[in-house]
């Protein structure tokens, strides 16, 4: 069965807004360059995404 999950998958401001949404801290952020969301911890919830206003968050199916 195929599970939503989430990536950063570019244009990241390290606005920080996404990192503030995700009740899994499933996101950190690289030398303040972009933010990375970790797939094992990443609960599928989409809160990062709909909170990412420069839209750098995408989803993506993984058969875990």
């Amino acid at each position: 069965m195929a599970k939503k999950k989430y990536r950063v998958a570019g244009g990241c401001q390290c606005c920080m807004t996404c990192l503030y949404q995700c009740p899994a801290k499933a996101i950190t952020l690289i030398e303040d360059v972009s933010a990375v969301i970790d797939p094992a911890k990443c609960l599928g919830c989409g809160r990062c995404y709909n909170a990412c206003q420069p839209g750098a968050i995408e989803p993506y199916e993984t058969e875990e």
